[in-house]
């Protein structure tokens, strides 16, 4: 049941992180500024897809 409920929160988290990257895009922050903040986001993104990944692979 853990690795379920761990999965949740780490789906919640892609979902999350996902509206940021949307709210960052579309912010009046300065160019240079966005970039870097979508980059460190897409990062922990992918962070998440694979601990997601890792996580459905113990659960098969």
């Amino acid at each position: 049941m853990e690795l379920k409920e761990g999965l949740d929160f780490y789906r919640k988290c892609l979902e999350h992180c996902d509206r940021v990257i949307a709210s960052l895009n579309d912010s009046d922050l300065p160019k240079e500024r966005k970039q870097a903040l979508i980059d460190k986001m897409l990062d922990t993104r992918n962070m998440l897809r694979k601990r997601i990944e890792i996580i459905e692979e113990l659960l098969r």
